[in-house]
């Protein structure tokens, strides 16, 4: 049981405790970024989104050179840095699975807090997106992953040696799509 000269001598205490400063509030969002960092609805923008491939046959049943290309600028609204992100496929005909994972270079260098990584799944256009970040002067890291379809128009070419011998190449099948944007709205 606490008596009054106990209490009395645990005022100064109470005193002390109450003239404390207020937790501090949330930081501000970084200087030209509308997003309030720490927000559980981060929103991403990959653009300008650049795709390609190429893929060539040296004869009608034999397949050469091919390469797939993905390249985009990722930005995300709760900081204020971005991404640079880019990735290759020597899969038959260029194409991209979604299974294959590539890094992002970030300004300023990837860290174990500052990191993102992207897949494209060329058959569905869902680009899968993992996202690691920290708001300015705290100490919470993020990790979050989305993804969004990427509704790109592409143009493809076909160019074939209808006189075809053997040594000169058969054919060859060009993709080039308009460049795109994909927001994606946690």
């Amino acid at each position: 049981m606490l008596t009054t000269a106990t209490l009395l001598s645990l005022l100064p205490a109470f005193a002390a405790a109450a003239s404390c400063p207020a937790p501090h509030s949330p930081p501000s969002p970084p200087p030209g970024n509308p997003g309030t960092c720490g927000s559980l609805h981060a929103k991403w923008t990959l653009s300008p989104i650049s795709l390609s491939s190429y893929y060539t046959y040296t004869s009608p049943s034999a397949s050469g050179p091919k390469l797939g290309s993905i390249d985009f600028v990722f930005k995300n609204d709760q900081v204020d840095y971005s991404s640079t992100c880019k990735g290759s496929s020597a899969n038959p005909q260029g194409i991209f699975y979604g299974s294959t994972w590539f890094d992002c270079e970030t300004q300023g260098g990837n860290q174990g807090w500052k990191k993102t990584s992207f897949a494209y799944d060329t058959a569905t256009s869902v680009v899968n997106v993992t996202s690691t970040w920290s708001c300015p002067g705290g100490d919470v890291v993020y990790t979050t992953y989305a993804n969004g379809k990427a509704d790109l128009k592409c143009e493809t070419s076909v160019w074939e040696n209808d006189d075809w011998q053997a040594g000169e190449l058969y054919s060859n099948t060009t993709t080039t799509c308009a460049l795109g944007t994909l927001v994606i709205q946690n």
